[in-house]
Order: structure tokens, then C-alpha cells, then sequence
């Protein structure tokens, strides 16, 4: 048996967010947990609330843009930072839940999905350090070593201001905002990582429906087989299988029913606990996606650094709703598949009751796993829609 266990750089996300203080370990005390919740709680509802008035304050119509599209972007990302401080069992026991932590028996197929994950984490440890270098960035690029406009990070003049000390105020309560929004963001390729492992158990559970009622034999001696077909002719192929083996197909069956219901179920589950995340990112993904564009066609050409902030918001915009269906998506096709998988296998050489169950469990296939958010279905069809009202 092969076991596919979560990749360390989870490991070291979820090491970050102890060190942090946003997780609380489980010895801690309540009154302790309660008051560290409260505190995060309340200091970082304050960021999306900062960008809000600077809409208002600021003379530049393209800041109050910028401003109006970053506060749309935090309040998600706030959202995301809830679901870390109060959803932190339910996160760990999906990210920790055995569909999640393959256990393989075919070496191959063991081979093949270890593959597609490490595909999947060649595009994540490049996001997590590009999320993470342009945080640094947007804060030391407006160090007063670096720049003498007295800004904020994230390129706010902060031009209604006087004061000194209410700058160094502001400029440390941004910063660390920011470090702080951008801790919370790796929530996102968590939840990624989930709805890729929940596809990939799609898959293997097809691949187990296809290999019903095929013995060891048959599938580890072809030749053998073929050298035995050609000797014994036509007459063998149409030999029924005895009641013992039939009766092992059916156990087999009733196994692999068993794992598509708690399968089932337990997207349910996902789906019902992001609900309202899920439904914040389709929601807000165009107007995002829309203030990018205009600020990339009328940013300052002579502040490339500007430019570069522009591009990566529109980037993680369409990411950030990109990666979410196209995943979800992905479990549907891989959920639809599973009739066809079954009809694949050895069904045909079955007893009559035999086939009744199998015609039944077919019929029931044939309604492929969705993750609808409300009136959304988290498809790629709804991406192409967000993308056409942009």
C-alpha cells in the first residue's frame, strides 16, 4: 500500500500560522484563545476600513480607484482570515482527511497521481513566493530611505495627512496589515490543494470500478491469457463466471459504493464550509478584474514598480477565481466518469442479480458530483462568465 502524505510546504503554512498566533495550540487556554481571536479580529477588519476612507480622502481619482478595487480585495481576503481563526478544525480535518492522504495499492496509479500533485506544487511554490516577495516589496518601496513622498505601501499617498507621527503610524499599522493579510492568503492554496485531491480520488475510485471482476491473474500474466484464449477458442470467452466470483465482484461493489458515498459526503461538507468564501470570490472576481485593467491603461509609465503592483493585482484576481472552478470543475468531469468506468469493468460475465446492481449503482453514477454556491456552479462556465462581464 502506497501513501501519498501532504506536501511539507502545507506543513510549513500551517507551522506559520502557530507561529503567528493566528492558530492557538490546543493547550492554551480559552480565555487566552478567545482574547488573541478577538484581538485579530478586530485590528484587521481595520485595513479594508483604512482603503475605504482613503477613497474618499484622497484628491487622485486613480488612487480612489485603486483604493475602492483594494478594499473589495481585502474584504475577501478578510473573509479568508476568519475561516483561519474560527474554521481551524474543520481546515485541518479536511486537509488531513484520508481522501486527502491517498492510500494507493496499484504501483502505477500510485506513480501517476504522486505526478499529477507535484505537477499541481510546481505552480504553488512559485505563487506562495511571488505572494510573498511583492508584500516585502510594496513595504520597503516606500521606506524613507527609498522615497521621500512620505506614501504608504500599496502606493497610498496619504496626501490628507499632516502629521508625522500619524504617518509612522499609519505606515506601521499598513505593513504589518499587510504581512498579516498575506499570512491569511495561503489559506487559498490550501482549499486548491483539497479540490485537487478530491478530483484525484475521482480517479482512482474510476480505476477501481474499471478493474471489477478482473482477477490478479488477468491483470499481471496477459500473455499467458492470450496464449490460453487461443488454445481453448471462441466457446471460452462466453464461459459465465462461477457464483464464488460473482459474489466477490458484488463485495468489491458494495466497497466501492461505500467509498463514493463518504467521498460524496464529504465534498458536501467542503462545499458547505467555504460556501461563503467561495461565493465572496465569484461575486467580487469581475469588479476586481475590471479596476486592474483600468489601472494598468492609465498607471504613470515612469513608475514601473506602480505598473508591475497593477499587473499582479489583476493576476491574483483572475487566480484567485481561476484556480477555485477550474479545480471544481475538474471534480465534476472526474465524478461523471465513474458510470463509464463501471460499465468498463467485467460486469457483462456476471450473474443475473449481480448485473441488477450494477445497472442500479450505474444509474446512480450517472449524477456527476457539483459545487454549487448558491445560484453559482463552480465550473469553468461560470469563469468564462465572470470573465465576459469584465
Amino acid at each position: 500500500m502506497f501513501t501519498i502524505q501532504v506536501d511539507k510546504l502545507f506543513q510549513q503554512i500551517i507551522k506559520m500560522f502557530y507561529l503567528t498566533g493566528i492558530w492557538q495550540s490546543d493547550i492554551e487556554l480559552n480565555s487566552r484563545k478567545m482574547c488573541k481571536k478577538l484581538f485579530f479580529t478586530c485590528f484587521s477588519a481595520l485595513f479594508p476600513l483604512f482603503f475605504a476612507v482613503n477613497v474618499f480622502l484622497c484628491a487622485d481619482r486613480n488612487e480612489s480607484i485603486f483604493s475602492a478595487q483594494t478594499t473589495i480585495v481585502a474584504t475577501v481576503i478578510y473573509v479568508k482570515f476568519l475561516y483561519l481563526l474560527f474554521k481551524k478544525q474543520e481546515i485541518l480535518a479536511f486537509l488531513n482527511d484520508p481522501i486527502v492522504v491517498h492510500s494507493i495499492g496499484n504501483r502505477e496509479q500510485y506513480q501517476r497521481t504522486n505526478k499529477k500533485i507535484k505537477k499541481f506544487m510546481r505552480f504553488v511554490r512559485p505563487y506562495c513566493v511571488a505572494m510573498s516577495l511583492t508584500t516585502v516589496l510594496l513595504i520597503t518601496i516606500k521606506l524613507p530611505i527609498f522615497s521621500t513622498d512620505k506614501g504608504l505601501p500599496a502606493f497610498i499617498s496619504f496626501s490628507w495627512n499632516d502629521s508625522e507621527i500619524v504617518y509612522w503610524v499609519a505606515y506601521l499599522f499598513v505593513s504589518l496589515s499587510q504581512v498579516l493579510y498575506c499570512t491569511a492568503n495561503f489559506i487559498t492554496v490550501l482549499i486548491w490543494y483539497i479540490l485537487l485531491n478530491y478530483s484525484l480520488e475521482y480517479h482512482l475510485l474510476g480505476n477501481e470500478l474499471k478493474n471489477l471482476g478482473v482477477t490478479t491473474k488477468t491483470k499481471t500474466n496477459e500473455d499467458e491469457k492470450n496464449e490460453k484464449q487461443k488454445k481453448v477458442g471462441k466457446n471460452a470467452r462466453s464461459k459465465k463466471t462461477s457464483v464464488q466470483e460473482s459474489n466477490k465482484f458484488i463485495e468489491n461493489l458494495i466497497v466501492l459504493v461505500k467509498a463514493h458515498r463518504n467521498l460524496t459526503e464529504t465534498i458536501d461538507r467542503f462545499r458547505l464550509c467555504f460556501s461563503t468564501l467561495f461565493l465572496g470570490q465569484i461575486t467580487t472576481s469581475s469588479i476586481i478584474i475590471c479596476a486592474s485593467v483600468y489601472n494598468l491603461a492609465f498607471a504613470s509609465k515612469e513608475n514601473f514598480v506602480q505598473t508591475q503592483m497593477f499587473a499582479v493585482t489583476l493576476l491574483y484576481g483572475i487566480f484567485d477565481i481561476f484556480l477555485v472552478t477550474y479545480l471544481a470543475n475538474d471534480v465534476t468531469i472526474a465524478s461523471h466518469r465513474l458510470s463509464y468506468c463501471l460499465f468498463e469493468s467485467n460486469w457483462i460475465d456476471q450473474t443475473e442479480s449481480c448485473k441488477r446492481y450494477v445497472l442500479i449503482m450505474g444509474e446512480v453514477l450517472k449524477q456527476p458530483q457539483q459545487l454549487v454556491v448558491l445560484v453559482y456552479p463552480m465550473n469553468l462556465e461560470t469563469f468564462v462568465k465572470v470573465s465576459e462581464r469584465f
